[in-house]
């Protein structure tokens, strides 16, 4: 009995989330490189030996950006939630073939569930280390992930862990009133070719522009005054 599954199951729109802020380039690199880790069924990951006939790089040369999605072994690499995918199915097919060898699966036992493809996760799915976004609608999650785009093409910046990612949307969250206001304010921050985000600017460009308009009227008023009398 074979210990590989003939196929991996991929979440569309979770995929394109986890690498928005790489080039097409990059994402078929990624994707070209999990199928190989997948295809090699080997627990020390990907051989860097070949790798320029597998994806045109050696790994030396390997984007970074594609580079950080995978743990380097030595003379290996391998995406970690893709070797727990693999390990998990292999004790499984593995359990299968001892309960086989006892005759089948003992009744006290549940039966556990079948699969015949497995789940790849990027860095962007489900999982503990996942950034929580403040609000949930899908314009705020749009809007952020293009706010990383924007800082990473002006800026050459990008958020190095998850950890400071979710420290800059909690900082986010507590100086915007809402979550308009929060997409207010980044939209206003690329607009202006800002490297921060300023929910609290946005507040005083308003109330300045009241007072302004204020002003304005009375101004008017007191001059239709005057010429009346």
């Amino acid at each position: 009995m074979s210990n590989k599954a003939p196929a991996f199951q991929l979440y569309a729109q979770d995929f394109l989330t986890g690498v928005m802020d790489l080039t097409m380039e990059e994402r078929g690199i990624y994707i070209t490189l999990l199928c190989k880790q997948w295809s090699v069924n080997d627990e020390k990951g990907i051989p860097k030996k070949g790798l320029r006939l597998v994806v045109g790089y050696d790994w030396e040369s390997l984007p970074e950006m594609v580079k950080e999605k995978f743990v380097d072994n030595g003379d290996y690499f391998f995406n970690n939630r893709l070797l727990k995918i693999v390990l998990d199915y292999k004790n499984f097919r593995e359990k299968q073939r001892l309960n086989g060898l006892k005759g089948g699966r003992p009744k006290t036992q549940n039966k556990p569930k079948k699969t015949s493809s497995m789940k790849i996760e990027d860095r962007s799915m489900k999982k503990e280390d996942e950034v929580i976004y403040p609000y949930t609608k899908k314009e705020f999650i749009n809007i952020w992930n293009n706010w990383k785009i924007y800082k990473s093409k002006e800026f050459k910046f990008k958020y190095r862990t998850k950890q400071s990612e979710q420290a800059a949307l909690k900082k986010l969250a507590n100086e915007a009133e809402n979550e308009s206001h929060a997409v207010e304010s980044i939209e206003s921050a690329m607009a202006n070719g800002w490297k921060g985000i300023y929910p609290q600017k946005i507040i005083n460009e308003k109330q300045n522009n009241k007072k302004s308009i204020s002003y304005s009227k009375e101004f008017q008023e007191e001059l239709a005054r005057k010429i009346q009398s």
